[in-house]
């Protein structure tokens, strides 16, 4: 017991610690708009810097190259994350390696969100927010500054797409970071019919992309064979086999963006002409990139393939769960509205999503690879739409009829009541004349019986013995003359 004891007591130290480690400000002499700046600028340059890392043995192993070779080649790879198109040995690659994108989200997130924390600590905890929205612009600044000064280092042509690619990611990573630093809920004016919203469209979106990742691992999962002979072949080992990975694990969410395009019938291609979906896949020459020997082998429709298509439903059902339980007043009417709504907006994200894992790996018949569009958009907005629709006027209809039901059953309930209450005062009444009944036979019983003893008293009575006049006239006479003769006790009484 005192084991125990000591170990909640420890685990509630530990809790209590962490917590007031997270409300401690930052140690840091600067105002909070440098901390915004050079925290963004920090983490723009760690990745920079890796990707020149990963680039210094290749460097060092060809001697041809000059050193600032690198820096341009570290500026195109931290580009290519941003959209830009890039030229790897002579080749064209116009197909964003999302990871690489990711990674550029998550470090802009953690330090927009540390030089918010310093933001929330100077300000008593109560930052106003348009100082939330100066620290959003300081870090997007810093993003395009950045974006400006890699584009002009790697002597590319595509400053529109840089630019644009640095203030989406700028905003997003910055936003997100400042209301998680400042501890502000952007969502909290929504009005309250929208408040469920972004959790049901967030939810289904990750229903969908999980479901996507799921049929990714399940391809390489069943052709590992064929991927591990493609990277053998190749023959890349040591640094060049790490890049090698590297590499692929930089497309690796675009993949998974290619599998829910898969799970939602259209699919993608692989080159001009192809494409690979459960109805059937028909491909032409694939690059011997190990990753790609996943792909499914040429051939018509695959029943078993067709299961897949149960994602987006199961995901449209989870997003109409969501909503209708942000609102558990709502009936069929606002349950169809809002169901559609949250499929449009979810459909719309997946569509934006796989415009995003759409490009080129080169020129010729490679100059389309990727999701196939509009047609895996229009399809994710119908299934979506429809089925979130339906399943909102589900749940809206359930509710009206136990509504009606219960209401039917109060009035039933009511109505059994008032029977019930009804019988028993019949009962009452009836049990209180059997009583009165009872009680007056009894009194009329008693009241005979005594009557009955009257009658039998009164005779009995009226037989009386014969009085003796003269033997009573003699004890009177005999009292008196003992009363004459007694003696006095020694009292005088004077007689006149």
């Amino acid at each position: 017991m005192v084991r125990s004891g000591s170990t909640s007591t420890s685990a509630r130290f530990v809790i209590e610690s962490s917590k007031a480690d997270e409300s401690r400000e930052p140690r840091v002499p600067w105002p909070w708009p440098v901390v915004v700046v050079v925290a963004a600028a920090a983490a723009i340059l760690v990745q920079w810097l890796a990707f020149a890392g990963i680039i210094v043995p290749e460097w060092l192993a060809s001697n041809g190259r000059s050193f600032p070779s690198i820096l341009a080649a570290a500026s195109s790879l931290w580009l290519s994350g941003h959209g830009v198109p890039v030229d790897i040995i002579g080749v064209h690659i116009g197909l964003i390696p999302l990871g690489l994108t990711c990674v550029s989200l998550l470090l802009g997130e953690e330090a927009c969100r540390y030089g918010a924390r310093v933001l929330w600590h100077r300000h008593d905890k109560r930052p106003a927010r348009r100082h939330v929205g100066e620290a959003v612009a300081l870090h997007t600044t810093i993003e395009l500054l950045a974006a400006i000064t890699m584009a002009a280092g790697a002597t590319t042509t595509h400053w529109l797409a840089a630019m644009v690619g640095a203030l989406l990611i700028g905003l997003c990573s910055g936003i997100v970071g400042a209301c998680r630093g400042a501890h502000i809920n952007p969502l909290s004016r929504l009005p309250h019919w929208a408040r469920g919203l972004p959790k049901a469209v967030g939810a289904t979106v990750a229903v969908c992309l999980a479901g996507g990742s799921a049929a990714l691992a399940a391809a390489l999962l069943v052709h590992a064979d064929r991927v591990i002979h493609l990277h053998q072949q190749i023959g890349a080992t040591g640094w060049g086999g790490f890049c090698l990975i590297l590499l692929q694990l930089a497309w690796l969410p675009t993949m998974a963006l290619w599998g829910t395009a898969w799970t939602m019938s259209p699919g993608f291609a692989f080159g001009t002409g192809t494409f690979v979906s459960p109805l059937g896949t028909h491909l032409g020459i694939v690059p011997a990139l190990p990753v790609l020997g996943a792909l499914p082998s040429n051939g018509p429709i695959n029943p078993a393939a067709c299961a897949w298509f149960a994602v987006p439903v199961v995901a449209a059902i989870v997003g109409g769960i969501l909503i209708m339980r942000s609102l558990p007043e709502a009936g069929f009417e606002i349950g169809c509205g809002l169901g559609a709504l949250s499929g449009l907006l979810s459909g719309f994200v997946l569509g934006a999503l796989g415009s995003l894992s759409s490009g080129s790996l080169g020129d010729g018949r490679l100059s389309e690879v990727g999701t196939i569009m509009p047609a895996t958009g229009g399809c994710a907005v119908g299934v979506l739409t429809l089925v979130t629709m339906l399943c909102g006027f589900v749940i809206g209809l359930s509710r009206r009829l136990r509504s009606e039901e219960s209401r039917q059953g109060r009035a039933e309930r009511r109505q059994e009541r008032k029977k019930n209450h009804a019988v028993k005062a019949e009962k009452k009444a009836r049990n209180r004349a059997v009583k009165k009944k009872a009680k007056a036979e009894q009194k009329a019983a008693v009241k005979r019986e005594a009557e009955a003893k009257q009658d039998k008293v009164a005779p009995e009575n009226a037989i009386a013995e014969p009085v003796d006049d003269e033997a009573l006239g003699h004890d009177i006479y005999d009292s008196i003359q003992h009363n004459q003769d007694a003696p006095d006790d020694g009292e005088t009484m004077d007689r006149p």
